[in-house]
């Protein structure tokens, strides 16, 4: 699991980060509005699956995205 975040947080695209801090105007505007509605969804994906220890990480993740952008 912990590969696949690497793997997936390094591919080329939006970032999670980016699509968790853009607003849905700039998705549009940086056409990214589809690439995040994919990567939202292959996070629930993941998150359903993931045992508490993942669950944790992929929160932590994300709430390091909020911080951040808010930096």
């Amino acid at each position: 699991m912990v590969l696949a975040l690497g793997a997936f947080a390094t591919s080329c695209g939006p970032s999670m980060c980016d699509c968790a801090n853009a607003n849905k105007k700039e998705k549009e505007e940086q056409g990214i509005t589809d690439e995040c509605s994919e990567i939202r969804d292959e996070w629930k994906a993941k998150f359903k699956e993931a045992d508490a220890d993942e669950k944790k990480a992929m929160k932590a993740e994300f709430k390091a995205c909020s911080e951040k952008d808010n930096d």
